[in-house]
């Protein structure tokens, strides 16, 4: 595989696999974190921009209607980031590439006519230091949309229940959101855009 580009095979447990091999319909689109760490010494940008290629499981039946697990079908993750000391020179930069293929990132949700869905993106945050594909360990999620709670580290999620739109073919979106953890300051920014394709690969 190209050096730097690598799939997420570790992840484990916590990204269950599909319930069927059939691809179904897919969908396209991109996600962006953006998001920037204050610290009393300097400030810290993360961005990640998030190719999402997704595909249509079997549908699976829950309590009053059915859901449609989403599988990641070869995500591309870019992360682009820096150090900053205030009013002061940039320390460092650093930029980081990933591939996700094979494992669940969210589903559809139909009840009552109406489909929701939700997408929880691991190691979209903080996974990636300064320099070319230094990554840290850290494996923090960025949730869309509200539904099962993730047993994962979640670094931001979005407040409200996401529904298709234009004709059941579209996701799109953003939410902003703060938090503190002791003196550092966290801002996010998320936003996304995917469309459907109905045709059987």
């Amino acid at each position: 595989m190209i050096a730097g580009v690598f799939a997420l095979a570790s992840l484990g447990s916590t990204l269950a696999t599909a319930t069927s091999p059939e691809a179904g319909a897919s969908w396209r689109g991109t996600v962006i974190v953006d998001g920037m760490i204050h610290e009393p010494s300097g400030y810290h940008p993360y961005k990640t921009t998030i190719s999402l290629r997704l595909r249509e499981s079997e549908r699976v039946a829950v309590a009053s209607g059915f859901r449609v697990p989403l599988v990641s079908d070869g995500s591309v993750f870019e992360t682009v980031t820096s150090v900053h000391q205030t009013e002061g020179p940039m320390l460092c930069s650093g930029t980081g590439t990933e591939t996700l293929t094979g494992h669940t990132v969210g589903y559809l949700e139909t009840k009552a006519g109406k489909t929701s869905y939700h997408l929880a993106l691991p190691r979209a945050f903080g996974a990636f230091a300064c320099g070319r594909n230094h990554t840290t360990g850290a494996d923090r999620w960025v949730v869309i949309g509200v539904g099962d709670l993730e047993a994962a580290d979640i670094e931001t999620a979005d407040p409200l229940v996401r529904a298709l739109a234009g004709g059941d073919s579209m996701m799109k979106g953003s939410f902003q959101s703060k938090k503190t953890r002791g003196a550092v300051r966290y801002e996010y920014d998320v936003s996304w855009s995917l469309t459907r394709d109905r045709r059987p690969r």
